[in-house]
């Protein structure tokens, strides 16, 4: 290190509990932000549950709709918020199907070459590899990406409905979770199986019809 370099130290941002519980109660953007620079800079473990807690009491404020504009963009921030939930299943759905393909591939290849070698064999053991599954697979790749990029236009359109500036990076997903909206993709809409219970086996969910399905029949 040259000579002459500086270090600097970077100081803790530090808050008492009298200052945050009046940024709790100032309920403004900037309190939030005040906040979370607190919790990244805290070190002691209670002092940051306890920043937590005043971090959650403020953006329940912040984000209280006060007028009918703000309860419509609220709930397409909830909307937005179940949809991109939805986005990233599809697109752990969608990677998985691409690595079985690839195994399907490659079976197929050292399959070729097996049949080559043992031209004898080709009436015995043609099929012992089907090219079936791979086209089932291919199909269920065609449909989830259709799907992915249907939700990726939903949420842009939606995006662009928001005009209210503190919904406009819409609402934290930790601020979402404390709030049963009654209508998310885990409840029920359609009870399918016919039993009383709020039952999130038959959802109306297009991951869920995709998860039933999800090894080759053939």
């Amino acid at each position: 290190m040259p000579k002459n370099t500086k270090i600097i130290k970077v100081k803790n941002f530090v808050l008492t509990d009298a200052e945050l519980q009046k940024l709790a109660h100032s309920a403004t953007k900037e309190a939030i932000v005040k906040i979370e620079k607190y919790m990244k800079s805290e070190k002691d473990p209670e002092k940051k549950a306890m920043a937590e807690m005043y971090l959650e009491e403020c953006e329940f404020f912040y984000y209280q709709p006060t007028n009918d504009k703000e309860e419509q963009e609220f709930m397409l921030c909830v909307l937005i918020n179940d949809r991109e939930k939805k986005i990233s299943k599809l697109e752990m759905e969608i990677s998985r199907i691409e690595s079985k393909l690839e195994i399907f591939e490659l079976e197929q290849a050292v399959h070729v070459k097996v049949l080559a070698k043992h031209k004898n064999k080709i009436n015995d053991w043609q099929y012992r590899y089907m090219d079936d599954c791979m086209v089932f697979e291919h199909n269920k790749l065609k449909d989830l990406k259709d799907d992915l990029a249907y939700e990726k236009a939903w949420i842009e359109a939606a995006k662009k409905m928001i005009s209210v500036s503190k919904y406009k990076n819409c609402i934290p997903d930790r601020h979402l979770s404390h709030f049963d909206f009654g209508f998310r993709d885990d409840d029920c809409c359609d009870n399918k199986c016919g039993c009383d219970d709020d039952c999130s086996d038959w959802r109306n969910d297009e991951i869920i019809r995709e998860d039933l399905m999800d090894d080759c029949p053939f």
